[in-house]
């Protein structure tokens, strides 16, 4: 692999890490609310930004590896700067955004095997709304002050 490809297929990583963080970070956080069950959030962030992370990288490697000979025979008859990245960018792009996507179904079925792992089965330690019970009692109890 040339230097220019290695360069590339660093910052393509970076940014196939991001994508797959935010979008499926977002992803999830709409599951999580929708399911309405118990996640332990910090340790899912932790497991699926890892997870984002390196699924990014792979992705980012083998879309390359598979555009590779496309980028190379193209690379052979770029001239200047404005053509070896078209080269790269256009000869590439089905190697590469085939594997982008193969990555993305990577993070939608990890993320929820993630989240899986994630669930508590503990009680919350804080709870916002009061029981019924509470309620009605808390009601009785105000009316007697006050008269």
């Amino acid at each position: 692999m040339s230097s220019d490809l290695q360069t590339f297929t660093i910052l393509l990583g970076l940014l196939w890490f991001l994508i797959y963080w935010i979008l499926g970070g977002v992803l999830f956080a709409l599951v999580a609310l929708l399911r309405l069950g118990r996640v332990r959030k910090v340790r899912f962030s932790c497991l699926f930004s890892a997870f984002a992370f390196v699924v990014g990288c792979v992705s980012a490697f083998y879309g390359v590896r598979f555009g590779e000979g496309g980028i190379q025979s193209c690379l052979l008859n770029a001239g200047n700067k404005a053509e070896v990245i078209t080269a790269i960018f256009g000869c590439g792009f089905a190697g590469i955004f085939g594997v982008f996507l193969i990555g993305a179904a990577a993070i939608v079925l990890g993320g929820f095997i993630l989240m899986a792992i994630s669930k508590s089965k503990a009680k919350p330690w804080i709870v916002f709304e009061k029981p019924e019970e509470e309620e009605a009692e808390a009601q009785k109890e105000g009316e007697g002050f006050f008269e």
